[in-house]
């Protein structure tokens, strides 16, 4: 990639078109071979193009592995710099739309900023606006691997830096969603029984999905009232299709945090505040009905499964302590 990046460029298509004939079990090598090779690369426009075709063999099977280190430090750099260039460019060049990430709008952008800034500090904050979506496709096609999420630290500052550039860039509305998947336990109480459990909740990225995974979990473990949901929903939110034609899937719950505040389902897990390191929600009757169709958002298999149930004496101490839904 450093010795002729132009060959790099252009043999990025092929190899993505190669991995879908193969094996996801010969992909992870290459993963592998290629990760340190990204993370050396000198041009970043190489070094971002690579990563995409790393993150694709990722969606075909293959593990990521080093790449997921390589992957978010570069992306931190990129979500760094765009955030660096929108400042300079609504300062600069107020009313005018920001330049397209083709050959032409860059180039228009590269003349525009380097008069302005001077080329030097115009290049580092051209290559971000850029690469960026590039560092955060491939992000997200690691952020679909259990191992891979646990690399992310603060959670909370990554959507801090992503949240504001949902509308700069598709890529960015995709890492926002693989963000909100948790793998940990969260606190569930049912407010009408007052019955309460822990309950283990992995790969899932919305509430939607969320909330039809606990009224399987929950009623199945006698906690709730009522019956179960559908086996194909369910089966539909955990393992899929994502293209289901199902029914639609009615709503079990209204969900709340622990500061009475409702949890909308177009949010994820990750949204739901932590209080002393756990997450807990609140599982009130529904106000009104509402479905929505049976799917997951990443092909990535979620669960959430009760794992200890909480005594009388510790939901009712919960309950005291959270507030009404509001």
């Amino acid at each position: 990639m450093g010795q002729d990046p132009m060959a790099a460029l252009s043999a990025v298509a092929p190899l993505v078109r190669a991995a879908q004939q193969v094996p996801p079990a010969e992909l992870t090598p290459a993963v592998a071979y290629l990760a340190p090779a990204i993370g050396a690369a000198p041009l970043p426009f190489v070094a971002a193009n690579a990563a995409t075709a790393a993150g694709a063999m990722v969606e075909l099977g293959a593990d990521p592995g080093p790449l997921t280190r390589i992957v978010l430090e570069r992306l931190n750099g990129a979500l760094t710099g765009t955030h660096a260039f929108l400042d300079t460019w609504l300062a600069r060049f107020a009313g005018r739309p920001l330049p397209e990430r083709d050959q032409a709008g860059m180039t228009v952008a590269t003349g525009m900023l380097g008069a302005a800034i001077g080329p030097v500090p115009a290049m580092p904050l051209l290559a971000a606006w850029r690469d960026g979506p590039h560092w955060a496709l491939a992000a997200v096609a690691c952020l679909q691997h259990e191992s891979a999420r646990a690399q992310l630290g603060d959670r909370a500052a990554w959507m801090a830096q992503v949240d504001p550039l949902h509308s700069a860039a598709p890529a960015f509305m995709r890492l926002i969603l693989a963000l909100r998947i948790i793998d940990e336990h969260v606190l569930v109480v049912h407010r009408p029984s007052r019955h309460g459990a822990m309950v283990w909740v992995g790969g899932v990225a919305d509430n939607f999905q969320l909330q039809v995974l606990l009224a399987d979990a929950m009623i199945g473990a006698g906690l709730v009232e009522g019956r179960r949901p559908d086996q194909r929903w369910v089966n539909a939110m955990r393992f899929g299709p994502d293209s289901s034609e199902l029914e639609h899937v009615d709503d079990f719950f209204q969900l709340a945090d622990a500061t009475g505040a409702v949890l909308r389902n177009e949010t994820g897990p990750a949204d739901i505040p932590a209080i002393s390191g756990t997450r807990i929600v609140v599982l009130d009757a529904p106000r009104y009905s509402r479905h929505w169709r049976p799917g997951r958002r990443f092909p990535i298999t979620a669960q959430a499964r009760v794992d200890r149930i909480l005594t009388q004496q510790e939901v009712d101490a919960w309950l005291g302590y959270v507030a009404p839904a509001h």
